[in-house]
């Protein structure tokens, strides 16, 4: 904790919510008060050219942040992101597969930092799941968070997914009625 109230308010807010989503809903929540507002002029571009609208939208949808080692590649960002402007006109998914290790996760969070596309396509936010290899009670915990983020907005406080059938089906009508993007 001690370095990250070293860093700027996004580690804050970063570090509070991978606790949240990641299932430390208590030790989030003992953070919570102490989460820093969010300025005003939130359009206003920083010093790497991403504005804090878009940083707030990444770090509330826990999108990884840029790596310290990073190096651009905008063939493959921008192919990525070609595939996520078509959701426009067909809304759908966009499945970025690779090996362990060769930067998915980099490319497709580095696309994700454009303001234009969050704004013209991704206006509600985005939400950043990493599933990889889970065992059934590791992927029911991923898919719980999941629904909870996505039901967060909702009048009726529903409880947790059971088990992962339920939860599929739950995510299926979200997506369908809720995100169809």
């Amino acid at each position: 904790i001690n370095i990250i109230l070293t860093k700027d308010n996004n580690s804050y807010r970063s570090f509070y919510n991978a606790l949240l989503h990641e299932g430390y809903r208590d030790l989030a929540a003992l953070l919570q008060d102490g989460i820093p507002p969010v300025s005003s002029g939130n359009r206003k571009s920083s010093m790497d050219g991403m504005t804090s609208y878009v940083k707030t939208i990444l770090c509330e949808g826990g999108v990884p942040q840029r790596p310290v080692v990073f190096v651009t590649r905008p063939k493959l960002v921008d192919a990525i992101k070609k595939k996520l402007y078509c959701l426009g006109s067909d809304p759908g998914w966009v499945t970025v597969y690779g090996m362990a290790g060769c930067g998915k996760t980099v490319l497709t969070a580095e696309a994700l930092r454009d303001p234009q596309l969050l704004e013209d396509y991704f206006p509600g936010g985005v939400h950043w799941i990493s599933v990889g290899k889970q065992d059934k009670a590791g992927l029911l915990i991923k898919l719980q968070n999941l629904c909870s983020r996505l039901e967060h907005d909702s009048t009726l406080s529903q409880r947790p997914p059971l088990n992962i059938e339920e939860a599929k089906d739950r995510l299926r009508l979200l997506m369908l009625r809720k995100y169809p993007r």
